[in-house]
């Protein structure tokens, strides 16, 4: 299903459905945002084959469901003409949703329980205004950069993995950014500038807890060939610019299915080092050795990463031959398949992880 504003998708929405099945009822929520002319879809796109049927469509206004409640998010009720803002827990029962869960919309909205003895009388209408979650394809939810309380969280939770596992490497999942600016927390805030100070507090925080480690971060959110501009999904702003506020020590873990020449270019002019997250579940390694071939010319380089997205492991033997036949070993610079001496297995042959200068086997 699709709901468009003009050219813009303002809910971006998939469901998985089985090839075969009885009848199944899908409820998907729009918030028209600024718009006053909404274009509704449903239908297969790609579809080459079998019958499908759509019955019993309807389009009803909602009321409070899924309600977030932050600092970024208040809860406004005033009066019909405006003129009066109502206080919550005086002329309303605060309004918290005992079943938030971004993943069901299919519900009853709650109810706004007015207070005995305050301003709003029986009768009355009232305008409410609310945040709510949205579910974006399937599964994304996304955080707000400007929140306080995420670093807090963060933060937490970064202790927590220092004092057990202690990693050497971190990898940021700062990808696909698709909501923001949209609450009071990062509304008008430069989204690649917001974008660059959450990656830069990211990273300080890891480097509090884990001095040394080696942060990694996924592109596409830092490169204008991918998604660092504007119009993108959900997000009201422009990350165009977000690199140029990001750490110069990151290392760019560039990503996409074909070969990036422009993006592995782009980072490299600006003095990132990069990590090349290439495969994605093709049948052969064609594409692969393209990725091999657009990073070959090009300086720091730390290696290559088997990226499947559907848990294909199939071609990770053979990959790891075409990385050590192919690959010039003296542009490898560490190692993350184990320790200096251990034997490490690729296809049919096995090879020994040799001292320094390090290496990187992805």
């Amino acid at each position: 299903m699709l709901a468009l504003a003009g050219e813009r998708d303002i809910a971006p929405r998939e469901f998985n459905l089985p090839a075969t099945s009885d009848w199944r009822k899908l409820v998907m929520v729009f918030n028209s945002l600024e718009f006053d002319k909404v274009r509704l879809y449903a239908g297969v796109w790609g579809g080459q084959g079998g019958q499908f049927w759509i019955d019993d469509w309807t389009l009803e206004e909602v009321g409070p469901v899924n309600v977030l409640r932050r600092p970024g998010t208040p809860v406004t009720v005033r009066s019909a003409d405006g003129a009066t803002t109502h206080l919550e827990g005086k002329d309303y029962a605060p309004l918290r949703d005992p079943e938030l869960n971004p993943y069901r919309v299919d519900r009853e909205a709650m109810p706004l329980k007015v207070v005995p003895g305050g301003r709003i009388a029986e009768g009355d209408r009232l305008r409410v205004n609310w945040h709510h979650s949205m579910l974006i394809h399937d599964s994304q939810v996304t955080l707000c950069m400007g929140e306080p309380a995420v670093y807090e969280i963060f933060d937490h939770e970064m202790k927590l993995l220092a004092e057990r596992l202690r990693p050497r490497r971190m990898m940021l999942n700062m990808d696909e950014v698709r909501m923001g600016g949209t609450c009071l927390a990062c509304r008008g805030r430069p989204m690649g500038v917001l974008l660059g100070e959450c990656i830069t507090r990211a990273t300080q925080i890891v480097r509090r807890h884990m001095p040394g480690a080696a942060v990694y971060v996924w592109s596409d959110m830092l490169d204008p060939n991918h998604n660092a501009h504007g119009g993108y999904y959900l997000v009201k702003g422009d990350f165009t610019g977000s690199w140029e506020h990001a750490p110069k020590d990151l290392i760019i873990s560039v990503w996409g299915g074909a070969p990036r020449k422009e993006s592995l270019r782009f980072f490299a002019d600006r003095g990132f080092q990069t990590l090349v997250a290439c495969y994605y579940d093709a049948d052969d390694l064609k594409e692969t050795q393209a990725w091999m071939a657009a990073a070959r010319p090009l300086p720091k380089v730390r290696g290559f990463m088997y990226t499947p997205w559907t848990k294909k492991y199939g071609l990770l033997p053979a990959f790891g031959d075409l990385l050590v036949c192919e690959w010039p070993p003296d542009r490898l610079e560490s190692s993350t398949c184990g320790t200096w001496g251990q034997q490490v297995k690729f296809g049919p042959r096995r090879y020994k992880l040799a001292p320094p200068p390090p290496r990187t086997l992805h």
